[in-house]
């Protein structure tokens, strides 16, 4: 089968977390009272987010549980700490505004990519090309109804229990993101140089996938920026585990 171009999924776990749905309901209604009508709506998302902030990154690394819990820090701001797997996910409406085609970097490939990824892939592409390495791109931002189409054809094609272990739903992929690509070939390269520029292999093989809740992806690298791309690879964490421990600190 040729490469997915889909971020990666294990075999589901059904344990669920219980309080949190009931504890957000008891704040939203308590922030709804407080509030009164004319700011109900605004008052109470921000406080059902508050919740979700809260309950991540609290306690050890959670198991990779089949669920649909909004992902804590999901503003197209947040692009360095939003946390997604196979139980965090991003809604339908997640769409970055200032994507740009993937040529603009002067890296070969398809797609497209924030802008603020372009200045560390141009820096990148110049450095592999300088090491005798022609990087390219095959799959960058997807949006949910791409990767919609993308699990849909797998399920097809080869069982929703492959799907589930070998693709990410709609949703909980970080391609949705705007700022994860998937690049062909020169794995050893990347793995040893894209950190320097800000991208960090998002399911190492030595993480993966009990710790990253997807299968090994040698190409799959999500851009962090060179600070905290430089955090993870001295960590020896994968990005998730990273993200728990740090996610809910500010640049």
């Amino acid at each position: 089968m040729s490469r997915p171009l889909i971020a990666r999924q294990p075999r589901a776990r059904r344990r669920r977390r219980a309080w949190w749905p009931a504890a957000a309901i008891v704040l939203v209604s308590l922030v709804a009272l407080a509030v009164g009508p004319g700011g109900v709506v605004q008052a109470t998302a921000g406080a059902i987010e508050q919740v979700l902030v809260q309950k991540a990154f609290q306690g050890p690394l959670p198991a990779c549980t089949i669920g649909d819990l909004p992902a804590p820090n999901a503003t197209l701001d947040d692009w360095d700490r939003t946390l997604l797997d196979t139980d965090y996910s991003l809604d339908r409406d997640y769409a970055p505004t200032d994507l740009v085609a993937v040529p603009e970097s002067g890296v070969q490939g398809a797609g497209s990519v924030r802008a603020l990824v372009v200045l560390d892939l141009e820096a990148l592409g110049y450095a592999a090309r300088k090491a005798g390495v022609e990087l390219s791109v095959e799959s960058a931002y997807r949006s949910y109804d791409a990767q919609r189409r993308t699990f849909d054809s797998l399920v097809e094609a080869y069982g929703r229990e492959f799907a589930l272990e070998s693709a990410g739903r709609p949703g909980h992929s970080e391609h949705q993101l705007g700022t994860t690509l998937d690049f062909t070939g020169h794995d050893e390269w990347l793995a040893d140089n894209a950190w320097r520029f800000g991208f960090v292999l998002s399911y190492p093989e030595d993480r993966s996938p009990a710790r990253t809740c997807y299968k090994p992806e040698s190409w799959n690298y999500r851009y962090f920026g060179r600070d905290r791309a430089t955090a993870i690879h001295a960590s020896g964490l994968s990005p998730r585990e990273w993200l728990w421990e740090h996610g809910h600190e500010e640049r």
